[in-house]
């Protein structure tokens, strides 16, 4: 069954292709696509450089401030989830995979998990809940389907 595995963080997504037979994983990832998000490593002064706007009046007659109730880091991490989503929605859609794996924070899952259509959604087969973005290509398997613990045969 065509599989395909989203290893996703703030900054960079990478979609894998292999196959499942079975119920167990091809260790042979193909990179299907990589999209990267350079935003994702700014800090909130960065992104947002000037002060909350003010404003005068209105019914209350007084002074305030215009904030905006979600942090900025937050906003452009929810902006690169739809991103990642709108990408694994359109595959879906093309019939490129069957299955999906994601594999990301628990906190960005989340927010890419919302962000997918129900259709993606309902091809989700597992999740992982680790950042493996930094991990190569080589090793990304071995992280992904570790070799089960040899059993003892003395028994």
């Amino acid at each position: 069954m065509k599989t395909w595995v989203a290893v996703v963080n703030r900054t960079e997504a990478r979609l894998y292709e292999t196959n499942e037979k079975n119920g167990v994983f091809d260790k042979n990832l193909k990179l299907v696509k990589r999209l990267e998000n350079p935003r994702g490593r700014l800090k909130d002064q960065e992104i947002n450089a000037d002060r909350p706007g003010t404003y005068f009046g209105g019914f209350n007659y007084g002074r305030g401030s215009r904030t905006n109730p979600q942090p900025p880091t937050d906003r452009v991490a929810q902006m690169f989830a739809k991103t990642i989503s709108e990408e694994l929605d359109r595959a879906a859609n093309e019939h490129l995979f069957e299955q999906l794996v994601l594999v990301s924070e628990p906190n960005f899952l989340g927010k890419v998990r919302t962000a997918l259509s129900k259709k993606t959604a309902n091809a989700v087969c597992d999740t992982l809940h680790k950042d493996l973005v930094h991990i190569s290509d080589h090793e990304l398997p071995h992280m992904l389907w570790p070799k089960p613990p040899a059993q003892d045969l003395d028994r």
